[in-house]
């Protein structure tokens, strides 16, 4: 289970950590994740937009205590959820800024990929409620390199979903 758990911290450490730093490596960036903030009054969107990439910046830091950030992974990936759902269900068409520029607009496919985020938040929790003894350097060896790779799917999703979608959003 230690090997489970170390792979999901990696992974959401990772997750959060790129969508921080995208947000946050200029003012542009962060201007520009500010923009998409539509369904947030113009005023608030800045300090919105810094809000939620420090969130995400101390989600990825807060992994190293894995009981604190996978609580706090979770309740964040299930307020993006909200809002993603919500945009969608009023026909609010704004481009994904999750991780950095994207021309694909929020979706179905967000959701799905913040589902599969949640199991993992979920796994890493089941994880925590069995312990056993620390990951040796062989379980290291397994689990990070893991948890990277999911992370890279992850982060790709709504592209590599767009390579079977027509632009609709369909099959």
């Amino acid at each position: 289970m230690d090997l489970l758990l170390v792979a999901s911290q990696v992974l959401l450490g990772t997750v959060f950590a790129v969508a921080a730093f995208t947000k946050l490596r200029s003012r542009a960036d962060l201007r520009a994740f500010a923009s998409s903030l539509v369904m947030v009054p113009e005023r608030l969107r800045l300090p919105a937009a810094a809000g939620v990439a420090a969130g995400e910046a101390a989600t990825a830091a807060l992994m190293v205590v894995p009981r604190i950030g996978l609580v706090l992974g979770g309740i964040t990936l299930g307020a993006f959820s909200l809002v993603i759902a919500v945009a969608v269900r009023k026909g609010v068409r704004v481009s994904c800024r999750c991780f950095g520029p994207s021309a694909a607009p929020l979706g179905g496919v967000h959701l799905v990929r913040n589902a599969l985020l949640l199991l993992v938040v979920a796994l890493g929790g089941t994880a925590l409620a069995f312990p056993g003894d620390p990951p040796g350097a062989g379980a290291l060896a397994v689990a990070i390199p893991a948890g990277l790779a999911g992370a890279v799917v992850l982060i790709a999703f709504d592209d590599i979903a767009g390579l079977f979608l027509d632009r609709t959003g369909r099959v």
